[in-house]
């Protein structure tokens, strides 16, 4: 998403998270993971056209949505030990649907 703020200054990108600690951690000096040059590109845009946030009116108006959630190995039922549980993208599905 930072990329995308990057390369494309007239797009406002908002990153939403539950996690309020993950986000307190985007919009301070020490990001949550590391990726050569990120670091730059983030602090480069925050603010500017990219913001990271807890408050989920901001899926209300977005144009498109991404969503990034785990999806380990299905434990019980048809596919378990080999199909992907797509438990946490149906629950954010949910979420932004009921909006």
């Amino acid at each position: 998403m930072a990329m995308f703020a990057h390369k494309c200054h007239q797009i406002d990108v908002t990153v939403y998270d539950l996690s309020v600690e993950r986000i307190a951690a985007w919009n301070s000096d020490h990001l949550p993971i590391y990726e050569p040059g990120l670091e730059e590109v983030v602090k480069g845009r925050r603010g500017k056209n990219l913001h990271f946030t807890n408050d989920n009116s901001c899926l209300k108006t977005a144009d498109v949505i991404f969503i990034s959630v785990n999806t380990p190995t299905k434990q019980y039922g048809v596919g378990a030990g080999r199909a992907a549980d797509l438990k946490f993208i149906e629950s954010c599905a949910r979420t932004i649907a009921e909006l």
